[in-house]
């Protein structure tokens, strides 16, 4: 019996399939719209660049963000990390690689990251807002 669990046991842990300590992974729509993420999570924009195309998705505002991109979009869309708390509009466009030209597409999603730890407890037991 020992030698069945064991083998069993080995090859469970060979499986890379799940990591429990990957960041959740919270996915907008590719409409746009009201999002939550936590610090500690990952912002999955499903906006899809066409492989070859002469397109690509541009963050155009804002400057300073709350969330920041984990590098560039691909075909599967774009990722974001929270680095701040707080509520921003955070609008893409679908722009030729060349920078000239109109965009072809753009979304806009409202980005909400809430604060958490130990100061967020503390504000919530005093009833005080953080001011902007």
């Amino acid at each position: 019996m020992r030698p069945v669990l064991v083998i069993a046991l080995l090859a469970a842990g060979c499986s890379t399939s799940w990591d429990p300590h990957a960041p959740k992974t919270v996915t907008a729509s590719d409409e746009g719209g009201a999002v939550t993420v936590k610090h500690g999570q990952r912002l999955h924009l499903p906006l899809a660049a066409e492989p070859g195309s002469a397109y690509e998705w541009r963050l155009a505002e804002p400057p300073v963000r709350m969330v920041v991109a984990q590098g560039p979009g691909d075909q599967r869309g774009l990722d974001f990390t929270p680095v701040r708390s707080g509520e921003e509009q955070l609008r893409l466009e679908y722009r030729p690689v060349s920078g000239e030209g109109a965009p072809q597409r753009i979304v806009s999603y409202n980005v909400t990251v809430p604060e958490t730890g130990v100061l967020a407890w503390f504000r919530s037991l005093f009833g005080r807002k953080r001011s902007p």
